[in-house]
């Protein structure tokens, strides 16, 4: 018998909070500089205006939250209404991504003024790239440190300019109502950042509402209220001193560190180095979040076979290497291309707009959708108010619509190739005519190997299990010959059924529904069962298959023992190498420490 577990529900509101403050904080590290570049004097009101759209979407996604406690991303939204419109939300989502990560390392160099921050952002992001091959888990516990950092100094220039907010120099928009409408266009960049935190609802601790919440508006809050102080303070400063002695350069001059000139102003350059050097530790923790992202979407859709079966393959340290290797290079390649804050804000807007009007639209026109009258028609407001910005900026800036345009097809590219790979596998093993006259027959589907599809079939009907076992024993083990044999000697002697886990270790979250965990497609899983499943009528064993797909393995473990209320658990001694006890911790240690008393816990080694 197997049975197919779903992934653990890990995360909780104080581990969500810094994920999103680490996208949605971040960007006023750029947008209070491009909204003094757009509109000047005006930039309070704009700002205003955003921190109202801010707080519509974030009420928006608390909802949706609450709505789709197994992943309420806009891929998991949109595929109630249609598939081929969740793939597309799932591609602006991307693009979103892949911008944000070169913007955020691009504006990183900048707070820390090095010449040449294109390569420098380039560098960084390669670097973060090889560092997620890893896939270390202990980056979160960094994020919430720069994160509170961040809060923490950004509070300090807001209250050292606090006496000076009544000389701000506020002035009023200036041209057309199109005019400020295309300005506010502009700078609809906050509202990246709440889609992340929508799509790891799946593996949100319960109840999902009230995580979603707690994640969501102590972070808005702290955005929307600090955005309106600092752009006050802006506007407080002398323009000779923001245009570097020339009051005409004032709005160009810092465009790109604005909330590090604004702490050399109101505090002194000791602490605006120290200060931006936090600042630029935040920029590459959202890097370092784009590009996770960037893979746990890829991932998410060959699972759903809506890409190649090769975009979810793992390395050893439950990395797909295929979605790495995209969400690094490509990033790396658009800020080398584009190396301007300004023209990536461009390319950027686009994107996260594009998939946040679809998840909008998808959840108020879904007629199953428990949603009050208001919340329908609020929501369906607030969708129709971003399809216009999206088309503003489609129309208005061509070259962010190509660049759009071509990750969205690039990904339908590689879904044709997914759902026709049958057809194609038959057009490549097809006799290939030759210049001469002859065929040459390429090779046999036959000769391909079979693949391992289901539970293991028996040679010949499994015994029944024992009707008076006294124990129950769990075995989590990746093959280990030696933990098998004695596994299977254990349960004989005690007359215990044994169950036997495999966890397959995902070092990013998997977005999406919170769907069971398949071991039909895992080779090795199916091997080891299959392997156990022979031993096991050899010898007379009752055994049960357990599979689960986990972030944290330790806690994978605990989870099944507690639920299937096993009298012992047997470990064997880890065959990792000290690396990867220093990027991932010991399981054997996080187990002990966790484990009930009521469970015995027994290491082979």
């Amino acid at each position: 018998m197997l049975t197919q577990g779903a992934r653990p529900r890990e995360l909780r509101w104080y581990h969500a909070g810094p994920m999103l403050f680490g996208d949605w904080g971040t960007s006023r590290l750029y947008v209070l500089g491009l909204a003094f570049f757009y509109t000047g004097g005006a930039s309070l009101w704009f700002m205003l205006a955003m921190s109202v759209l801010l707080i519509a979407v974030g009420w928006a996604y608390s909802v949706i939250c609450r709505l789709y406690p197994d992943g309420g991303g806009v891929y998991s939204s949109a595929r109630q209404r249609s598939q081929t419109l969740a793939v597309i939300g799932a591609l602006l989502l991307c693009a979103d991504y892949v911008v944000t990560a070169s913007l955020s390392a691009l504006d990183a160099f900048h707070y820390l003024r090095l010449p040449h921050a294109e390569v420098w952002a380039a560098a960084s992001i390669l670097a973060i790239g090889f560092l997620n091959y890893f896939g270390p888990t202990k980056v979160g516990t960094l994020a919430l440190i720069v994160a509170v950092l961040t809060v923490v100094l950004t509070l300090v220039v807001g209250g050292a300019a606090a006496p000076s907010l009544a000389e701000a120099r506020i002035a009023a928009p200036t041209g057309s109502l199109l005019s400020s409408w295309s300005q506010f266009t502009a700078l609809i960049l906050a509202i990246s950042g709440v889609e992340a935190v929508a799509n790891m609802t799946g593996i949100m601790v319960k109840p999902v509402a009230r995580t979603a919440r707690w994640s969501i508006w102590p972070v808005m809050l702290e955005i929307v209220i600090m955005n309106l102080v600092l752009t006050l303070a802006m506007l407080a400063v002398p323009p000779e001193i923001l245009g570097n002695g020339d009051a005409a350069l004032a709005t160009t001059a810092h465009r790109d560190d604005m909330l590090r000139v604004l702490a050399e102003h109101y505090i002194g350059p000791v602490f605006a180095g120290i200060a931006s050097l936090v600042f630029a530790m935040l920029l590459l923790s959202a890097v370092n979040t784009a590009v996770t992202d960037l893979v746990s979407i890829q991932f998410m859709m060959s699972r759903d076979r809506e890409l190649p079966p090769i975009f979810g393959g793992l390395n050893v340290w439950g990395m797909p290497v295929v979605p790495l290797v995209l969400g690094a290079l490509v990033p790396t390649v658009v800020v080398l291309a584009v190396p301007d804050v300004g023209h990536l804000a461009e390319l950027y807007a686009i994107g996260v707009v594009g998939a946040v009007t679809v998840n909008l639209g998808s959840c108020c026109t879904n007629p199953q959708a428990d949603l009050k009258r208001i919340e329908r028609g609020a929501m369906l407001l607030l969708a129709l108010l971003l399809v216009a910005v999206w088309f503003t900026i489609a129309w208005e800036k061509p070259w962010a619509l190509m660049f759009a345009m071509t990750i969205v097809g690039a990904g339908l590219a590689g879904r044709w190739t997914a759902h026709n790979r049958e057809r194609l596998r038959e057009w490549m093993l097809a006799p290939v005519p030759t210049y001469y006259g002859t065929q040459v027959e390429r090779p046999s589907a036959a000769a391909k190997l079979p693949l391992i599809v289901s539970e293991p079939a028996p040679a010949k009907a499994a015994p029944a299990p024992a009707p008076q076992a006294r124990e129950r024993i769990l075995v989590a083990t990746r093959g280990n010959p030696k933990l098998i044999r004695y596994a299977l000697d254990e349960a004989k002697a005690r007359n215990a059924e044994l169950l036997v886990l495999f966890v397959r270790h995902v070092a990013v979250p998997t977005m999406g529904p919170s769907s069971r965990a398949d071991a039909s497609g895992d080779a090795e899983a199916q091997s080891v069962f299959a392997q156990f499943q022979t031993m096991a009528q050899e010898r007379g064993v009752p055994v049960r298959f357990l599979y689960a797909v986990a972030w944290d393995v330790a806690e994978a473990i605990l989870d099944i023992a507690a639920s299937h209320a096993v009298d012992t658990l047997l470990l064997g001694a880890t065959q990792r190498g000290s690396l990867w006890r220093t990027m991932k911790g010991d399981v054997i240690q996080e187990v002990s420490e966790l484990l009930p008393e009521r469970i015995r816990l027994l290491i082979h080694a």
